[in-house]
């Protein structure tokens, strides 16, 4: 086996493990008896976190594979069979009443439609977008542009989550043989996307018994200005909706240690047609502060917050 591989399967058998505990049996994913995207039932095959995990992730041996975060992938491991399954059809609601946010895509940047004409090798693209909406429109690119998914999805889900990763777990379900069909193309030197939920900041801090979820793109899973040189990647591009005034505030220092490495930062919008890119105004990067955000035990993020009077966590 290749051996990164078998670090990475390693890691998720001891997650898995640390995750029982936190672990809730009214959690729902999907809907068990929906089709998949190809309209089948092979998203049946993927229930399992290492296979999920693979056809989402990387090419092996590619420099991006340590990237590619585990948390979302290894929860699938606990959740029953029978509560777990793809998005339910269009128009229709998830099981816990929200309705999936990949509508929010327009034609041209859905599975099927063509390639941006700016994809290429030496481009790594930043693709933020509201839940599910970013695993949908992360079809369309790997399928139409050939390009390496690496998912950053660092937070586990919970049925008292301040997210809901688990909406975008059904989706990466819903895809995942769409997927499997296009990674037949790709290479380690194809084109890196960074798939991001752009709501991982949440709106608020968790209340006591809630389930704090909430997560950012820390270091750890942002890759350096040497690392994208040394790859061959020459610029970044921040696709993304509506993205004026600026994008997710925790990419603005990553994007102006780039900007003043030489790795020239592009935003586009997904909403229009023909996605023109345009250029990261270069600025001091605002103040991010990450210290109300929950680390997990089990690593990620994830952790129920105590009541005033309790003395631990979940």
């Amino acid at each position: 086996m290749w051996q990164p591989l078998s670090r990475v399967l390693e890691v998720l058998g001891r997650i898995r493990i640390r995750f029982a505990g936190l672990f809730r049996q009214d959690l729902t994913v999907g809907d068990s008896s929906a089709a998949d995207a190809e309209g089948g039932q092979v998203w049946r095959s993927f229930l399992f976190a290492e296979r999920l995990y693979d056809v989402w992730g990387p090419m092996p041996e590619s420099p991006w594979t340590p990237f590619h975060c585990i948390p979302l992938f290894a929860a699938v491991d606990r959740v029953p069979r029978g509560r777990i399954g793809p998005t339910p059809p269009p128009g229709s609601t998830a099981a816990n009443g929200k309705s999936p946010q990949s509508a929010i895509l327009p034609d041209h940047a859905r599975p099927g439609a063509a390639a941006p004409a700016w994809m290429s090798p030496k481009v790594l693209t930043i693709l933020d977008l509201p839940g599910p909406a970013c695993v949908e429109a992360a079809a369309w690119l790997i399928a139409a542009s050939g390009c390496q998914p690496v998912c950053t999805f660092n937070n586990w889900p919970h049925a008292k989550g301040l997210l809901r990763p688990e909406l975008i777990l059904a989706e990466l379900l819903r895809w995942a043989s769409t997927i499997s069909e296009a990674r037949r193309r790709l290479t380690p030197a194809s084109p890196p996307l960074w798939i991001c939920a752009s709501e991982r900041l949440g709106a608020r801090k968790g209340r006591p018994g809630e389930f704090d979820n909430r997560y950012f793109l820390e270091d750890a899973v942002l890759p350096g200005p040497g690392l994208l040189k040394a790859a061959g990647i020459h610029r970044v591009v921040y696709l993304t909706h509506d993205p004026a005034p600026a994008p997710v505030i925790d990419l603005d220092g990553y994007f102006f240690d780039l900007e003043t490495a030489g790795i020239p930062v592009q935003i586009a919008d997904i909403m229009e047609p023909a996605l023109t890119l345009r250029p990261w105004v270069t600025r001091p990067p605002r103040r991010f502060s990450a210290s109300s955000f929950k680390r997990s035990s089990a690593g990620g993020f994830g952790t129920t917050v105590p009541e005033p009077s309790s003395g631990g966590g979940g």
